[in-house]
């Protein structure tokens, strides 16, 4: 489903995966779980787009819900994979969560702070080394990952148990009212459209 501008949501996938149309190219965030890689080709091809015109696949982080049809996509689509420079080992394959994932070559390392395809991107450790926020400087939506759970309108910080830092995502999650954003993009649960920061300050207050 569309989102907001050129942002789409790929249907049914475990945790969200968003596609991004830029002019004749395609941006995707995460990839899903193994085998979800169809859907998002299925989708891209209801776009009326091919799957060459994907240029960079951006990953959030390496948990295997979030990349387990990374190398599947990549291999079908051309694609650059995009990453933070600390999830990179995992996703190489040097490092592994608690599920293995297919290694996959990453030719763009992400830095805080850069700018990539007019997202601009911002560490936010603690869920994993190299979680990444992405800021779409044009429609102020502000992809969280993992940091950030939507449940029933309301949002949450994910369960500490799947966290490797539970304190230092808080820390994140705190930061993020440093950026100008309008609209949140969470992993897992619904899209909050033009009340995203307000809801970040309410869960800021509840921690």
């Amino acid at each position: 489903m569309r989102v907001i501008g050129d942002i789409h949501l790929v249907d049914e996938t475990f945790a969200n995966v968003y596609l991004i149309v830029r002019g004749e190219k395609l941006l995707v965030v995460d990839a899903g779980l193994p085998e979800e890689y169809k859907k998002v080709l299925k989708y891209i091809e209801k776009l009326g787009h091919l799957p060459e015109d994907v240029e960079t696949i951006i990953v959030t982080h390496a948990h295997y819900d979030h990349v387990g049809s990374l190398k599947d996509l990549k291999d079908a689509t051309g694609a650059n994979i995009a990453a933070h420079k600390d999830e990179v080992p995992y996703l190489k394959g040097e490092k592994t969560f608690r599920s293995e994932i297919e290694p996959v070559d990453v030719e763009i390392e992400l830095n805080d702070g850069d700018e990539i395809h007019g997202l601009k991107v911002i560490h936010s450790p603690g869920h994993t080394p190299g979680s990444i926020c992405l800021l779409d400087l044009k429609t102020k939506a502000l992809f969280v990952g993992d940091l950030i759970m939507e449940e029933n309108g309301k949002l949450e910080e994910i369960p500490h148990h799947y966290s490797l830092d539970p304190m230092k995502n808080r820390e994140a999650i705190k930061r993020l009212l440093d950026f100008d954003f309008v609209h949140l993009l969470p992993s897992h649960g619904k899209p909050i459209l033009n009340e995203g920061k307000e809801k970040v300050k309410e869960l800021v207050e509840r921690l």
